[in-house]
């Protein structure tokens, strides 16, 4: 399965609504950053990035509403 920009758009959408918790979200960035399987993979850097991002736990914090939300508009605007 290719993760694209589009899929982390609805991820985002998901978690704005209070359909996911932060806690699954992070889940999910480490199932597809650690896939042995190959199961998963990233369209491009960026979708790597903020996966790699949601994964970490230095930056795990900043998964917040306000800053999910910008994560979203700039994802709409690159496509």
């Amino acid at each position: 399965m290719i993760i694209t920009r589009k899929e982390l758009i609805k991820i985002c959408d998901r978690f704005l609504a209070d359909e996911v918790s932060k806690e699954e979200m992070i889940h999910f960035a480490t199932t597809v950053m650690f896939d042995d399987e190959d199961k998963y993979e990233c369209e491009d850097e960026i979708v790597e990035e903020i996966l790699s991002q949601w994964d970490n736990l230095n930056t795990q914090s900043k998964i917040n509403k306000s800053n999910i939300q910008t994560l979203k508009n700039a994802l709409s605007e690159i496509e």
